[in-house]
């Protein structure tokens, strides 16, 4: 499995980079895009901009997941079988605090919640790669509890 990663923004956090850097370390297959920060008062403008940010880097060969709090969620176990049925790149789309556009929604093949619980971006984007790590362990058949 190949995995890419689209969001806004780097992680201040140091503790959460410091976390995420090693975990792109032992994931196998990563890419990272981190599109700039959108400054805009207006959401319905900030949206759009936003998606036009992220058309760029999304393609139809890639399989399209956005992360967004209206979604179904899973657990470890069923995102793995869920991912390892899938022959292509596997995008995963952050976006801004707003959420998405619709015109983002036309281009998606799947919606993923993390939680039903809010967290900040950078938090989000530490849960979604330590889960790809937990993946990629199971499919290797490596214990990831230690």
């Amino acid at each position: 499995m190949k995995f890419k990663i689209i969001t806004f923004g780097k992680v201040k956090n140091k503790n959460l980079f410091l976390e995420i850097e090693e975990l792109k370390k032992r994931i196998s297959r990563i890419e990272f895009v981190e599109l700039k920060e959108v400054k805009e008062k207006n959401i319905d403008i900030l949206k759009k901009k936003e998606f036009e940010l992220i058309k760029e880097n999304i393609s139809k060969e890639n399989y399209n997941i956005l992360l967004w709090e209206h979604a179904q969620e899973l657990d470890t176990i069923s995102f793995h079988k869920y991912l390892k049925n899938i022959d292509k790149t596997i995008c995963f789309i952050i976006t801004g605090a707003y959420g998405p556009n619709d015109d983002l929604k036309s281009l998606i093949d799947m919606t993923l919640s993390l939680s039903k619980m809010t967290y900040t971006h950078e938090q989000a984007q530490y849960m979604l790669v330590e889960q790809l790590y937990r993946v990629e362990c199971i499919e290797k058949n490596i214990g990831y509890t230690k």
